[in-house]
Parts: C-alpha cells; sequence; structure tokens
C-alpha cells in the first residue's frame, strides 16, 4: 500500500514566493513615485534646454535674454508667471498679438514652430517662476488712435466699419448702445468674450494696454457729438485708388523708375500664387501706414525698412531691405509700383534658400491685415523711396 504523499513542502513553497512577489510588488509600489518623479524631472529639463535654445534664437531680441524685456513686456516678471497659466502663454505664443510685433509662431498660424516647440518654449519660461523678480508694470493710458488700429485689425471683420455693425455682430458705435454700459463692462466683455453671443475671448490675445486703447476708442465714439461722424485723419493721397492691373504687368512688363522698360520675367514676383488684391482701389495713408508697418513689420524689416535682419537658411542670408526697395520693384507709375508690392503683402513669399528661419506671411490672404492697411503700407513703403 502506497503511502500518502507529503504536499506540505509545495505548499510553503508557494506561500514564501507568494509573500516574496507581494512584498517585491511593495517594494515597487514604494519607488514608483520616485521614478516618476525623477522621469518627469528629466523630460523636463530636456523640454527647458530645448526651450531655452529656441527662445535664444526667436524671443530674446524683443523679450530679453533672460525674460526681463526689451521691446517687448517681461516675461521672467513673478507677476505675469503667477497669474497666468500655461496654456494662455502657448495660445499667445501660437497665435501672436494683433497690431504688435509679437508675429504668431505656430505654423498652423503661418509661423515656423511645431506645437512640441512652442511647449517647451513654455517650459522654459515657466522655469523662471522660482526666482522671477517682482516687476511693477505701470499699463499706460488707452490711446484711441492705437485702438482703431486694433479694431481695424480684429474686430472690423465682425463689428464693421467704424463699428457700424454687420449681420454677424451688432453695432458698437451706437450711442444708445454706448450709454447703456459703461467701461467697465465693455473691458470685461472685450477681456472674457461672450462664447454663447459668438464673441471671441480676447484676454487672452490682446495686451492690457491694448484693451485700454480699445476703450479709449469707445470712448471716443461715446463722447462724439450727435450730430457729426467719428472724426477722422484725412488720408493723404499717396497712392491713387488703382483699377485692375493690365496683361502687361500681370505678366511682368513694368516701366523702371529711370523710364526704361525691365525685362518680362527679371522682376521680383513672391513664391505664392495670387494677383493684385482689393487694396490697389483704395487710397493709402502714409501717417496709417508707417503706424502699421511699427507695429507688424519691422521687426523682420528693420526701422524705417533698412532691412539687415538675419535669415538663416536663405540664399541672401538677410531679408531683404524696403529702403531701398528691390530695384526690379520700383516703378515711375505709382500704380504699377503699388502692385508690384502688394503682391508680397497679399500672398506672402517664401526667400529661396535650404529652409529659411524666416518667411513673409500672406498678410492679405491670411485676413491679418484689412485691405485698408495695406494700402497705408504701400503708401508708406512708397514713401520711402521717394528720392
Amino acid at each position: 500500500m502506497r503511502s500518502n504523499e507529503n504536499y506540505l513542502p509545495y505548499i510553503a513553497t508557494a506561500a514564501l514566493l507568494t509573500l516574496a512577489i507581494f512584498i517585491s510588488f511593495q517594494v515597487f509600489i514604494l519607488h514608483e513615485p520616485a521614478r516618476i518623479t525623477a522621469a518627469e524631472t528629466y523630460h523636463n529639463n530636456a523640454a527647458v534646454a530645448a526651450g531655452k535654445d529656441l527662445y535664444t534664437k526667436n524671443c530674446a531680441t524683443c523679450h530679453g535674454l533672460d525674460g526681463e524685456g526689451s521691446d517687448a513686456p517681461a516675461l521672467n516678471s513673478r507677476q505675469f508667471l503667477n497669474t497666468t497659466d500655461d496654456g494662455t502663454i502657448f495660445s499667445v505664443v501660437s497665435s501672436g498679438v494683433p497690431n504688435t510685433e509679437m508675429p504668431a509662431w505656430n505654423q498652423s498660424h503661418g509661423g515656423p514652430l511645431t506645437d512640441e516647440d512652442i511647449k517647451n518654449v513654455v517650459a522654459f519660461i515657466r522655469s523662471w517662476q522660482p526666482t522671477a523678480p517682482e516687476i511693477t508694470v505701470t499699463v499706460r493710458a488707452g490711446d484711441a488712435s492705437k485702438g482703431a488700429a486694433i479694431f481695424n485689425g480684429t474686430c472690423i471683420v465682425c463689428h464693421g466699419q467704424n463699428g457700424k455693425g454687420t449681420s454677424r455682430a451688432p453695432a458698437l458705435n451706437d450711442q444708445s448702445r454706448l450709454h447703456q454700459f459703461n467701461d467697465s463692462w465693455y473691458r470685461d466683455t472685450i477681456m472674457n468674450g461672450r462664447p454663447s453671443k459668438g464673441m471671441p475671448t480676447w484676454g487672452t490675445v490682446l495686451s492690457p494696454e491694448q484693451v485700454n486703447d480699445l476703450l479709449a476708442l469707445i470712448d471716443q465714439w461715446r463722447n462724439a457729438p450727435p450730430s457729426q461722424p467719428q472724426p477722422a485723419a484725412t488720408p493723404t493721397p499717396a497712392v491713387a485708388p488703382l483699377p485692375t492691373p493690365t496683361a502687361a504687368i500681370t505678366q511682368g512688363s513694368a516701366v523702371t523708375a529711370t523710364g526704361g522698360t525691365a525685362a518680362s520675367g527679371n522682376i521680383a514676383r513672391p513664391s505664392n500664387p495670387g494677383g493684385g488684391g482689393p487694396a490697389l482701389s483704395l487710397v493709402g495713408n502714409v501717417t496709417a501706414g508707417s503706424q502699421v508697418y511699427a507695429e507688424q513689420c519691422k521687426r523682420c524689416h528693420g526701422a524705417a525698412g533698412q532691412g539687415g535682419i538675419n535669415n538663416p537658411g536663405s540664399n541672401d542670408g538677410t531679408i531683404p531691405p524696403l529702403n531701398p526697395i528691390d530695384d526690379t520693384l520700383v516703378n515711375a507709375d505709382p500704380k504699377v509700383f503699388a502692385y508690384n508690392i502688394d503682391l508680397f503683402i497679399e500672398h506672402g513669399s517664401t526667400p529661396s534658400g535650404t529652409n529659411p528661419k524666416e518667411t513673409m506671411p500672406a498678410w492679405g490672404d491670411q485676413h491679418k491685415l484689412t485691405p485698408q492697411q495695406i494700402a497705408d503700407v504701400i503708401a508708406y513703403v512708397i514713401s520711402l523711396n521717394k528720392k
């Protein structure tokens, strides 16, 4: 008769193994938070390093190498970093700030940076927060003329010319509405929007100074004499109203400033296709154009169009100057001269080269500037080249 088998050793071994596995899991769980923290620290440090390189190349010129501010607001500021979340910084860097020198950097808005690039820049900016200094910022009073430029660059699409309203949004320049709501209500509406009514949240795009400028414009509308239209500067007809260009012009044949005829095909043309835009039927204002230029174009083309801004990856190595402008664009006939400039502003252009860092945005096609603003810039550029 076979003796009973003894399973006790197997059971004991299994129990010990189970206990060992349990203890191992506990040890692993105890160390997991430290492992996750170390991994997060590693990836954050990598993002900060990548962001620092991008910031130095693209942002330091205006915001300062250490975020102290130069031609643009300080970013290394305790108040700014404590009150502004990463999503807001990402949004502003991505889409830019209308009617300022802050361009749109995200590729989805025509810029050179990817979402990942901008996240890295945000990580670098955020890395300043623990040691950020307290910077007292004095917000200047609003300027109605600057408010008008902002309105024409952003609000006019929905609220219409001079705030008279469209089918998409109500009139703002209406005395009953202007006296119904005070500046506090308008500020809140601009900053926080009215999503249910289709009003965007502009607080993530416009600076406090720009909101003050819009409020100054609203005050100007509110205080305008009821029997008189809104006062406006009389435009200087630097460029006469232009008809649709002739076939000779569209084919690249033009009279040069010296009176000769440029050979067909030798005139500088943008890389992007398209003909003359609606700005060619408007009268340009040199003074208004100089303001739009300072806010939108100076960063790339330099003060008064003198150029000299580096553009790595392009064959020229720098962004072309506008003063003097490429002589193949200059024409004794202001209509032809304006047409040649308009093509670049309307449709944008990519410089020749392996991988140019800077490209000319399609200011008209992408509705970054209104037709009137384009006409004003054209007038200003032509005025720079009058010898």
